[in-house]
């Protein structure tokens, strides 16, 4: 049997060989950053329906639910639900809706795409651009009411299939007896819910008389449901800075009498926005036309308020689907903007509350001089410390590494209470470094007894071979120890240890 000869290999690319074998295994295991931040959920080339809406709300809070929850504020004559979602972790608040057109529904995608990618990136630990995702929500909430509009984004969409008769009839008078409701923007009552905020109602130009398919403001300000819930809403959560979505035309309208006092701030974050968006800052009249969202929160709040018309002019229609790409690059990073701003306008009305109170620093966070500093001084490792001083969401501490300010995210600052007590776990749980769902996992525990010797909020300090850890005690009932029985303490310095 004759065999065939074995090629010699040189050293070269024997080496060569090992490299590859190298970069191949580093490649399955180590997935690049921009596509771990990669978004599968929210597809926006598509006519993006109240369904749809529905649909990936659901989604996203299933797929990320330690950073997005959502709720009903109100609902429609007709029975649909106006959706807020609420995406961050922090206790300043940014506002963004849209959709209070029907036809310019292209904004609602563009918010559920916000939505998406900003929580893979917060769960990736990933940036989009300059900005840290995750420090940023750790410190702000953003919320979203993406379609202020649902019973007329329906109409837009489909017109009046499978509607009663009657209103079929009525729905189309007030479309000029057209069939075309792609040109619709009023609510299924006829009006136009951004002419009808309580700022300036009744100075309103090129209103409609009637109920129409556009511009007509109604009866009285405030009266359509969905403004109602809008403002009631907006109360409840008190942003900072709101953006209302519409389209089209590639401007950006800031000011709706502004006080003087406040028109330098407005200013400048306008033209950043302009900046990041390359839409045109629509000048200031000295008799604005009001009743839209803008005018009546910079109205009643005082704040900066902005609408943002994304796309090219469209005339009376839905902007095309074809646009969808540009106006995501062009408005990608304006919730991480004015997430920045409205954190800075919310600490800066905070006042410093003195204290005095022992609290357990869970995991190494970085120290201050001073609020807001650009550089730390030093990283604190997990200690007690004694808080002295708090504004917002910064601590005033003395470490064993000197006194500074911390700005821990959540579940890294916290009054541990004492326990002494067993919990079943009855599935498999995560042991966790600090009480925090992002906090670096340590172990699974299988299902078995456990001690429990500490509580912070939902979460439960156990004592288990390998130290001191925490565990997600929201499902876990506990069952007190027999009455004068010591607990189990792992070595000093063991809990939360990096």
């Amino acid at each position: 049997m004759i065999k065939s000869p074995v090629p010699k290999t040189t050293p070269f690319k024997r080496v060569l060989f090992f490299f590859l074998c190298l970069f191949l295994v580093a490649s399955f295991f180590e997935v690049p950053q921009s596509a771990k931040a990669s978004t599968s959920i929210v597809n926006p080339n598509q006519i993006y329906s109240y369904s749809i809406l529905q649909n990936d709300i659901k989604r996203l809070t299933d797929a990320y639910p330690d950073l997005i929850s959502y709720e009903s504020i109100g609902q429609t004559k007709y029975g649909r639900e106006l959706w807020a979602i609420k995406l961050g972790r922090g206790e300043s608040v940014l506002f963004l809706n849209g959709s209070h057109h029907a036809r310019e529904w292209i904004t609602t995608s563009l918010l559920m795409k916000m939505i998406d990618t900003y929580a893979a990136a917060y769960y990736d630990n990933a940036k989009i651009s300059k900005y840290n995702v995750r420090e940023l929500l750790d410190h702000v909430s953003i919320w979203f009411v993406p379609m202020v509009n649902p019973d007329g984004v329906t109409l837009s969409q489909q017109g009046t299939t499978g509607l009663p008769a009657n209103l079929a009839k009525t729905l189309k008078q007030y479309n000029g007896n057209s069939t075309n409701f792609n040109r619709w923007k009023a609510n299924m009552q006829g009006i136009d819910l951004n002419r009808q905020y309580p700022a300036q109602w009744n100075n309103i130009k090129n209103t409609k008389a009637y109920p129409w398919h556009q511009n007509y403001k109604g009866t009285q300000a405030a009266q359509a449901l969905e403004v109602q819930s809008m403002m009631d809403f907006t109360y409840k959560i008190d942003p900072e800075l709101t953006i209302s979505y519409h389209s089209s035309g590639q401007i950006l309208f800031w000011h709706f009498n502004t006080l003087s006092k406040n028109l330098s701030r407005d200013k400048a974050i306008a033209t950043e926005l302009s900046k990041l968006t390359g839409y045109s800052l629509v000048q200031p009249e000295k008799n604005p036309s009001g009743g839209g969202y803008k005018d009546w929160f910079i109205q009643e709040f005082g704040r900066p308020g902005f609408t943002i018309e994304v796309a090219e002019y469209a005339g009376e229609r839905s902007v095309p689907l074809s646009a969808f790409n540009g106006i995501w690059s062009e408005n990608k990073e304006v919730p991480l903007f004015t997430a920045q701003k409205s954190y800075t306008l919310w600490l800066e009305k905070q006042k410093v509350q003195y204290l005095q109170q022992s609290m357990s620093l869970l995991a190494e966070t970085k120290l201050y001089s001073k609020i807001g500093a650009a550089d730390s001084i030093s990283n604190l490792k997990p200690q007690q410390v004694e808080v002295t001083a708090q504004k917002g969401d910064w601590y005033q501490v003395v470490s064993n590494q000197g006194t500074g300010w911390v700005q821990p995210s959540p579940g890294k600052l916290a009054v541990v209470e004492d326990m002494n007590a067993t919990a079943d776990l009855k599935d498999n749980a995560y042991t966790y470094k600090y009480p925090d769902a992002f906090s670096p996992k340590v172990s699974t525990l299988s299902p078995q007894t456990v001690q429990v010797i500490g509580r912070w909020s939902d979460w439960l300090l156990i004592n288990t071979n390998n130290g001191n850890w925490w565990i997600d005690g929201r499902h876990i009932e506990l069952n007190p120890a027999p009455e004068g029985a010591a607990p189990e303490v792992a070595p000093e310095g063991a809990v939360g240890a990096d």
